[in-house]
């Protein structure tokens, strides 16, 4: 009799069209979730830097809740005082509390960070498709414009921009407008290089053999490209971002030490930083305790960054 049972592999890795395998053991397959969950909670690293910048941003949306202070009230009784119960990181030199500007600072900081990553998103991402898939023009225009951006250096072009137009958006549109030109020098120099991955990825899966077969049975290209390419640029678009966010929290605080970012009242990490960099000796921690808030937000990040990159790897 002919044994009509199926044949089980031990291994069998189908892709999944946003990138990641199926793993197959034994007759039960291992959901794409479930694997790159494991896959990440490997990186010990990137688990901790995922739990240290949920709990930052949770500080920076529950905070103001929290702590009611007003950030910009001055304490004429309090200037570059010490922790005490009233004010618990202490208070700069005009007698403002520490906590109160730091959660707004933080507010304002991952706020910047969230809006030029969204901006890489929106036109790096859809250049470096069109320039890798369709090429000719399309990618010859592309690439000469990011190189001519390139040609810059990145944090000088955002102080460059920010300090011609600094003064009159500010004016014209007040904070925010000012939030949001600092936001977009700083995307101005970053985007470039979000097309260039992008469109080098692109290059790349468009030789795949599942790409050329929806082009031999007569595929829309457009399908082609946000069916079939598209999903398999998710980790990397996921994982670019991520690490972006760290340089782009520096070069925000760069600018705000420079004198170019948010102005008074409005505070950043950096602007706090700047502020109290005068009064280093007499009252230490008003710049320790923003610059540890930096740093962790910089190694939190990495470290997230890292295990996401590892966990999008298919030959991880």
């Amino acid at each position: 009799m002919t044994d009509t049972r199926p044949l089980v592999t031990e291994a069998v890795e189908p892709i999944h069209p946003a990138g990641l395998p199926f793993v197959l053991t034994g007759e039960k397959a291992e959901s794409i979730h479930a694997l790159f969950w494991r896959k990440f909670t490997n990186n010990m690293l990137g688990v901790v830097g995922l739990v240290v910048m949920t709990g930052v941003v949770l500080i920076a949306i529950l905070g103001p809740q929290l702590v009611t202070t007003d950030p910009n009230k001055i304490d004429y009784a309090a200037i570059n005082s010490l922790p005490t119960a009233s004010h618990p990181f202490g208070t700069d030199n005009l007698g403002r509390d520490t906590l109160a500007r730091l959660i707004h600072g933080l507010r304002v900081s991952l706020l910047v960070a969230a809006y030029v990553e969204m901006l890489d998103v929106v036109l790096g991402v859809p250049l470096g498709l069109a320039a890798g898939y369709i090429g000719g023009k399309v990618d010859f225009v592309v690439t000469r414009i990011a190189d001519v951006l390139f040609a810059f250096p990145g944090l000088l072009l955002a102080i460059l921009v920010t300090a011609i137009f600094g003064t009159s958006v500010t004016n014209l549109l007040g904070g925010l407008g000012r939030l949001a030109l600092v936001a977009g020098a700083l995307s101005l120099v970053s985007w470039p290089l979000m097309t260039r991955l992008v469109r080098s990825q692109t290059l790349a899966v468009r030789q795949q053999d599942f790409v050329m077969a929806a082009e031999s049975i007569g595929a829309d290209g457009t399908r082609i490209l946000f069916r079939h390419i598209a999903p398999q640029l998710t980790g990397l678009v996921i994982t670019t971002v991520t690490l972006n966010v760290s340089g782009v929290v520096i070069n925000e605080a760069v600018l705000s030490l420079l004198g170019l970012g948010i102005q008074p009242p409005d505070s950043s990490i950096g602007k706090m930083i700047s502020d109290a960099m005068p009064y280093l000796e007499s009252n230490t921690l008003q710049v320790v305790i923003p610059s540890a808030m930096l740093m962790t937000i910089v190694l939190a990040v990495s470290f997230l960054g890292d295990g996401l990159r590892d966990a999008f790897a298919p030959e991880t």
